[in-house]
C-alpha cells in the first residue's frame, strides 16, 4: 500500500447508530471491548513473541487505565502491525482518533511504526463552532491524526493553503497601476529597488498547511449533502487533503475501517485506486450510491466505470521464506492447522512460572536448560526448544528457560540439543 488512511472505533465505551432512514441506515457498531470477550489468545502469544514493545505498551495501559483499555490495544495492535507490514517503503498511515485513547495509540504506533517514524499529530477542527455550555468541562471541538511514514522514503506532498481575507488585507496591500496585489519582500536577498521586491499574490502558492487543520470547509455540518447518516462520518475533504498530501495519481489507498465509505471516495475524487474493507454488510451500497451520486456528479463527462469489486473471502498470502505468516491469519490452504489442547492456552507469564517449578533447583534458584548453571529467576528468558523456523510451536511442551547467554546463543537457529552440544564444545 502506498496510503492507509483510517478511521477505527475509538474505544468510546457506547454503541453507534445510525440515523433512521438515512443512506446508512442499518449502520451500528459497539465500540466496547473486554479482555475475555474480545482478545484472542493467539494475539496476546504473537504480540509477546514478536512485538515485546507493543506487549509493555499494552501492559502500562492495563495498569494505568484497566483491562478494557488494554484489550482495545491488543485488538488494535495485531492490526496495525498487519497495517505497518502492508506499507511499502514510501508509504504512509494516517490514523484517526480522540482523546479517549490517544495518548495510548501514540505509544502503541511509537511501538510497532518507531518513533523516529513518526511525523505529525494534526488537531483537526471538528465543529466550526458552538456554543460552550458545557457545566464540567469545556466543550470537546477538536479530534486527531497520527501521521507515521514506513521509512525515511516516504512520499509526502505537502498541502498549499490559499490566503485569507484578513492576510491579504494585511499583507498584500500594495497595487500596482494594473491593479495587481502585491507586497515587498524585506532580507538580505531582497536588497534591490524597485519591482524586484515585489511579490504579486496572483503569483504566490499560498501558504503551507501545518498540524492545526482549522479552515472552514472541512467540518461535516448537519446540512451537508454528502451526510450519510453514519454514526461516526468525517468529511470528504479532510480526507481528500490527506489523499493528496500523502500519495500520487495512480498509488493505491487502504481504509480498514472504510465505514461510510469517506476513504475511498477521497481516493476516488484524487486519482487514486483504493482497497477497503469493512464488517457491515452495506458498506458495498454505501460506496455505491456515493460514487454516483458524489464522484459522478463532478465528473458527469468522464467515461469511468464505477463498478466496485467485492471480496468476501480472506485473502490468503503468499508464501514467503522472509517473513512467517503471522498466527492469526488463516493457515494457507494444504497445511493442516493442528489444534492446541485446553490445557496447553497458557500466558507467556503463566509458562514462565510452570517452566521455573519445574526447572527448580536448589532453594530460591532455577536451573538453565542449556548449560545446567543455576541462578535467580529473574536472570532467564523464555525460548523455544525447536525453533519456529523449523514447525516448533508456541505450546508449553516446546519451551524452556535458558540464561541470558544460552538465549544468546540459540538465538532461532539452534534447537535445545543444538544449544548442549555447542556448549559442550571446548570454546564454549
Amino acid at each position: 500500500m502506498d496510503l492507509i488512511a483510517t478511521d477505527p472505533p475509538f474505544n468510546k465505551g457506547r454503541d453507534f447508530h445510525a440515523t433512521p432512514d438515512s443512506l446508512a441506515d442499518g449502520a451500528s457498531f459497539d465500540d466496547r471491548w473486554r479482555w475475555i470477550e474480545d482478545v484472542q489468545q493467539e494475539w496476546v502469544d504473537a504480540i509477546e513473541r514478536d512485538w515485546e514493545s507493543v506487549a509493555w505498551t499494552i501492559e502500562a495501559a492495563r495498569k494505568s487505565s484497566g483491562e478494557d483499555m488494554a484489550a482495545f490495544l491488543c485488538w488494535l495492535g495485531v492490526r496495525l502491525i498487519e497495517m505497518q507490514r502492508l506499507l511499502k517503503p514510501t508509504g504512509s498511515i494516517y490514523l484517526h482518533c480522540d482523546a479517549t485513547a490517544s495518548h495510548y495509540i501514540k505509544a502503541l504506533m511509537d511501538s510497532i511504526f518507531g518513533r523516529d517514524n513518526f511525523r505529525n499529530e494534526i488537531v483537526w477542527r471538528k465543529y466550526a463552532g458552538r456554543k460552550n455550555n458545557a457545566k464540567r468541562k469545556f466543550t470537546t471541538q477538536h479530534e486527531v491524526l497520527f501521521f507515521y511514514v514506513k521509512s525515511d522514503a516516504a512520499n509526502f506532498n505537502g498541502v498549499m493553503l490559499p490566503h485569507s481575507d484578513e492576510e491579504i488585507a494585511k499583507k498584500y496591500n500594495l497595487v500596482d497601476d494594473d491593479g495587481r496585489r502585491y507586497r515587498l519582500a524585506w532580507g538580505r536577498q531582497y536588497q534591490l529597488t524597485g519591482e524586484n521586491r515585489r511579490i504579486y499574490l496572483d503569483e504566490s502558492p499560498g501558504r503551507a498547511a501545518g498540524t492545526l487543520w482549522v479552515e472552514d470547509g472541512l467540518q461535516l455540518n448537519t446540512s451537508s449533502k454528502e451526510k450519510t447518516g453514519y454514526p461516526t462520518q468525517k468529511p470528504l475533504s479532510l480526507y481528500r487533503r490527506i489523499v493528496a498530501a500523502s500519495s500520487n495519481p495512480g498509488d493505491i489507498v487502504l481504509d480498514p475501517f472504510c465505514g461510510c465509505a469517506t476513504t475511498p471516495i477521497a481516493a476516488e475524487l484524487e486519482g487514486r485506486r483504493w482497497i477497503g474493507m469493512d464488517l457491515w454488510d452495506g458498506a458495498l451500497k454505501q460506496v455505491q450510491e456515493r460514487l454516483q451520486n458524489e464522484v459522478r456528479l463532478q465528473n458527469p463527462d468522464a467515461r469511468i466505470d464505477y463498478s466496485v469489486r467485492l471480496v468476501r473471502e480472506v485473502p490468503e498470502r503468499p508464501a514467503d521464506d522472509r517473513e512467517a505468516a503471522p498466527p492469526f491469519l488463516p493457515t494457507p490452504k494444504g497445511k493442516a492447522k493442528r489444534q492446541r489442547p485446553a490445557w496447553q492456552r497458557m500466558t507467556k507469564a503463566d509458562m514462565v512460572r510452570t517452566l521455573a517449578e519445574a526447572q527448580r533447583g536448589h532453594v530460591g534458584v532455577v536451573v538453565c536448560a542449556g548449560c545446567g548453571c543455576e541462578l535467580p529467576a529473574r536472570f532467564f528468558e523464555l525460548d523455544h526448544r525447536e525453533p519456529k523456523g523449523i514447525g516448533g510451536e508456541d505450546w508449553i511442551t516446546n519451551r524452556v528457560l535458558l540464561c541470558g547467554p544460552c538465549n544468546g546463543r540459540k538465538s532461532h537457529r539452534l534447537t535445545l540439543a543444538g544449544l548442549r552440544a555447542d556448549n559442550s564444545k571446548p570454546d564454549a
